[in-house]
Formats: structure tokens, sequence, C-alpha cells
């Protein structure tokens, strides 16, 4: 399981995917372009060290989406409002999760690109999610599904 950061401008939400994505055991994540650099002290600071435990890479989007598909990943990306639900989503098996940009969501590039758009159920009265606080949720049912199937 990867996650992929597309476009997260928020040093504090960067920080907090990361130090999630090695809790609930991804392999690495990607930064694409638009991202927030990994280097800033905010964003070490929310890490709380996963940046340095977690492998990290920079890339294009377009050089991830062509790898992933050459890897017979599965692509996934979070919308606010329509996709699949989070409990009827199979999230085990080789997976990249792309989370968006704070206020635009994920690029179009990748959205026309991946498998399926997965969306939080939350109440109506509430636009969206916070990028970090989406990210957790989704790699924790990620992590509670894989436990599951061993």
């Amino acid at each position: 399981m990867i996650m992929a950061a597309a476009g997260v401008q928020d040093p504090g939400n960067l920080g907090s995917m990361l130090r999630s994505a090695e809790a609930f055991g991804a392999s690495g994540a990607l930064l694409l372009e638009g991202t927030v650099s990994p280097f800033n002290a905010k964003v070490l600071r929310a890490a709380a060290g996963s940046l340095f435990r977690l492998p990290v890479v920079a890339m294009k989007a377009s050089a991830a989406l062509a790898a992933m598909r050459q890897h017979q990943v599965r692509l996934l990306v979070t919308s606010s409002h329509k996709g699949t639900p989070l409990p009827e989503t199979d999230l085990k098996g080789p997976l990249c999760i792309f989370i968006g940009n704070e206020g635009a969501g994920v690029p179009r590039q990748i959205a026309d690109a991946v498998d399926a758009a997965v969306v939080i159920p939350h109440s109506r009265d509430v636009e969206s999610l916070n990028a970090g606080v989406a990210a957790a949720i989704l790699l924790y049912e990620a992590a509670r599904q894989r436990r599951l199937a061993d």
C-alpha cells in the first residue's frame, strides 16, 4: 500500500499523512508535484520522525501513474462527495491511495486515470474532511482490512 499526496500544500497535513502512513503499514509515500516540501519544518514536526523511517519519493504524477500501472497497483482517489463509500471499498492487495489538495482535491489528470473514487461517509453539514484526517481514516481502514485478510 502506498499513500500519494497530490498537491497537498498544508505542511501540517502532509506531516500527519506521513505519520499515519507509517502507523498503518504503508510501504511508502509518493509526493507529487505541487506538494509542500517534506523538509518544511512544520512537516518534520507533524511527521514526528516518520519521514526518516518511511520511504518517501517525489515524482511527477504521470510517472507515478505509469509505474503503478506497470506493476498492476490499483489506484484510488479520495472524494468528498461521490464514489464508493469507504465501508464498501476493498482496500486489500497492491494499492495506491491518492489524497488531493485541501481546496481543489485530486488533480483531473489523476482522477481520470484511477480505478475508483472512495468517499468517507460524513454529515451533510460538513463540506469535506481535512486531507490529513481523510488520509488517516483511509489508511486505518486499509490496515484493518489487511489484518482481517491474514
